[in-house]
Order: structure tokens, then C-alpha cells, then sequence
């Protein structure tokens, strides 16, 4: 095949072409992904290695990438050994099957430990995309902001057009989640559209799925279920099972609840049993289970604050919505049940 031939030529060679012009060559051809695996699992050349790391997270390809983390944490150059380190973590948050996250305070605290020099501009960018993630896995989406600014300043100093491209599609994703926390969902659904048409790793796929089914929660019940129906489907056919258990234990039961659309829906989850009790007009059901809790989240509380119909209760959860978590999108939800107990 002629694309076969391109690639063999380029491995044959001394290889003076850069990766992104065979890229350019491969992309969209339905050898893509194969070619540039077998291109990228074969390069010594260090710079060559930092863009196969990126290449192989950002597609998902997490067989090859644990491959060429363990070639580049022994590597001679100390930056491949640091970005190496990096991967490990983004690799091991993504693949990581428990049904929660693991301590993202933990992954800073390693991070935070690196000295990178001024001028390795890569690193950088990685060390604020892991900021972006734990910071959003430890819900302070409002230290996110801060974080994608500064990646846009680094990204001008990366040159090479391949490497480029990822890590700009990596910042849309961050932007994308950043403007529905701050409730501006035409940038929100704009920013995920995008992603969907550009990605191609099904992991990504199922978190923009999660995200724009609920950002679609206050405009549009069947909008919201089809997302959310889309990113379940990706994730048992990857068998990807904390992402199966968050979607229909989380993300399902929450939108079918807040729309009362709850039959035949079930959830292992104390608090969405207890948001479908309110749904099903057991307002006395949804403040036994919740007042059961040591400490309520600020979803528990306007739950309990709807079904006691307590003001007190929904102006704590709005407060703690944007105090806590700078999330200006969920905070609608004690601020609508507020204007209604006021009508």
C-alpha cells in the first residue's frame, strides 16, 4: 500500500523529515493511526520521543504509551525523564478503574516537586494541564482560569506544528469545561462540538459527552439524555468501568431526577437516591437519607433545602456553589428553587 511505502521510506531513512510533515501525509487516511504507532514506536530521537508521549495520550493509545514511558524514564535527557513522570501520572489518572478518582492533592504534591527550567516550555505546559485536571477533579473549578491563560502564552513557544496541535486541542478541552463552570454555554457548546468533531480517543469522546449532557441539564431533557446515552455506549463498549459506574450512577439518575423522569432508573448513590425521591414526591424519604450524611456536599444541601422547602438551606448551597467551587453553573439550582418558594 502506498501509505505503507511512505512510512517504511520514512523509517528506512535517516529520518531528517520532521514527524509532522509525514503526519500531514497520514492524517485522515484509515492507516493513520497505525503508521504513526509504528513511526513513533521506533524513533530515538528525544524531541521525536516527548511528541510520541503526547501522541499516544492524546489518542488514547495507553498500551503504547506505558511502552514508551518506561524507555524515557531511563533516558539520557533529564527533560524526557520529567515529562515521562508527568505521563505516568496522566496515564495512570486516565486508566485508573476505581470507581473515584485517586488523590489528585497527591499528584500535585509530586509535580510541584520538578524544577523546570524557564525555557522547557513542554513541561510547563504539562504541570498546568495537570493543575487544570486535579483542580477540577477536587472541584475549584475557579483556579482552572489562571492555569489555561498561561498555557496559551506557552503555547507560541512550541514550534513544531504536531506538537502544537495536540496541545491546543488539549487547552479547548480545558477551555471548554472552564466556560460551563462559569455558566457561558454558547462558548461551552461551541468548545464541545469542536472537540467532538477533532478527537478521535474514545476516552475523551465520553468526557465530552459527560459534560455536554449537563450543560444541557436547565435547556433540554432530550438533549441531555442523548449525551449522556452517547458517552455510556463509549465507555461498555471500552469496558471503561469508572467511567460506566460515574454516568449511570452520577450523571444519568442526577439529570433524570432534576427533569422527573425516573422510572426505571436506579443508582448505588445515597444522594441521587435521595434527589430521585424528591423527584418522586418522597420529600420525607429524600431528608431521611440526607440527614443521615456527616457532611453535605453543595448539591446534598439543596436537595435537602428543596425538600424541606428551607431558604436558609438553598442561600448556603448558592453560596458554597460560588464560593466554594467558583461554579456559577450549578449554583442555578438552589437559585431557581429560591425564586420559586418566592412566587
Amino acid at each position: 500500500m502506498r501509505r505503507n511505502r511512505i512510512v517504511n521510506d520514512f523509517l528506512r531513512s535517516d529520518r531528517d523529515m520532521p514527524i509532522h510533515v509525514i503526519y500531514q501525509q497520514l492524517i485522515g487516511t484509515p492507516t493513520e493511526y497505525d503508521d504513526m504507532i509504528a513511526i513513533f514506536s521506533q524513533v530515538k530521537d528525544d524531541y521525536a520521543q516527548r511528541i510520541a508521549m503526547e501522541y499516544f495520550y492524546a489518542n488514547g493509545f495507553f498500551s503504547e504509551l506505558k511502552v514508551i514511558l518506561e524507555k524515557n524514564k531511563n533516558s539520557s535527557s533529564r527533560t524526557n525523564q520529567k515529562m515521562a513522570r508527568i505521563y505516568q501520572i496522566l496515564y495512570e489518572r486516565k486508566t485508573n478503574n476505581k470507581k473515584r478518582a485517586t488523590n489528585p492533592a497527591k499528584y500535585l504534591q509530586v509535580v510541584n516537586r520538578m524544577k523546570i527550567p524557564e525555557n522547557e516550555y513542554e513541561l510547563h505546559i504539562l504541570r498546568d494541564l495537570l493543575h487544570i485536571y486535579c483542580y477540577f477533579d477536587m472541584n475549584q473549578y475557579g483556579k482552572m482560569g489562571t492555569y489555561n491563560t498561561h498555557i496559551k502564552k506557552l503555547l507560541q513557544h512550541i514550534k513544531d506544528p504536531l506538537l502544537h496541535h495536540l496541545f491546543a486541542m488539549r487547552l479547548d478541552e480545558t477551555l471548554f469545561i472552564y466556560h460551563w463552570k462559569r455558566n457561558e454555554l454558547i462558548l461551552t457548546r461551541r468548545y464541545g462540538f469542536k472537540l467532538l468533531k477533532e478527537i478521535k480517543n474514545p476516552y475523551k469522546k465520553i468526557d465530552i459527552h459527560n459534560l455536554l449532557a449537563q450543560s444541557y441539564l436547565f435547556d433540554s431533557y432530550d438533549q441531555a439524555y442523548y449525551h449522556v446515552t452517547e458517552a455510556i455506549a463509549l465507555a461498555e463498549e471500552l469496558h471503561y468501568e469508572r467511567g460506566i459506574y460515574g454516568l449511570r450512577n452520577y450523571t444519568l439518575p442526577f439529570i433524570a431526577a432534576y427533569h422527573g423522569r425516573t422510572d426505571g432508573i436506579t443508582t448505588e448513590d445515597k444522594a441521587e437516591q435521595a434527589h430521585i425521591a424528591l423527584a418522586e414526591n418522597n420529600p420525607t424519604l429524600c431528608v431521611r437519607i440526607l440527614e443521615g450524611f456527616e457532611n453535605l456536599t453543595p448539591f446534598q444541601q439543596y436537595y435537602l433545602g428543596k425538600a424541606k422547602q428551607n431558604k436558609m438551606l438553598l442561600r448556603t448551597a448558592y453560596q458554597r456553589f460560588v464560593e466554594e467551587r467558583d461554579d456559577y453553573f450549578y449554583a442555578r439550582l438552589p437559585l431557581e428553587e429560591l425564586n420559586t418558594l418566592d412566587q
